[in-house]
């Protein structure tokens, strides 16, 4: 723990700032990225899965009109989105919960950040 108050203190210095603002700093800058991780990936989500059921709605309808034979081109490019859709799915398990608990406990997240930075363990 004393590494991490000497890298704070000379942080501090390198910026002109008191200690203490730093640490506020590095507080506020978690919550930042946790509402970041969480809204940006329910975002995704959301936007990948209107692409991907327009995608697939308009493959349908074009199905009906060609022939058994041929392929949709809308139901190609509906598949790499709805693989993103997935990746992005499984993603969103380890994004989302970590982006609320930096929102709900920011001073473990700027703590952890400061050891990871100095490699204190």
């Amino acid at each position: 723990m004393d590494k991490a108050m000497e890298y704070i203190d000379k942080l501090a210095a390198k910026l002109g700032v008191a200690a203490e603002h730093v640490y506020g700093v590095l507080v506020k800058q978690q919550i930042v990225n946790g509402a970041i991780g969480v809204v940006g990936t329910i975002a995704a989500l959301i936007f990948l899965g209107i692409v991907f059921t327009k995608l697939l709605k308009k493959g349908i309808e074009h199905n009906k009109v060609i022939d058994s034979f041929d392929t949709s081109p809308y139901t190609l490019v509906s598949i790499p989105v709805g693989v993103a859709l997935g990746i992005t799915a499984i993603v969103s398990f380890f994004v989302i919960p970590i982006g609320i608990n930096q929102m709900i406990n920011p001073e473990y997240y700027a703590i952890k950040e400061i050891l990871d930075t100095i490699g204190g363990k």
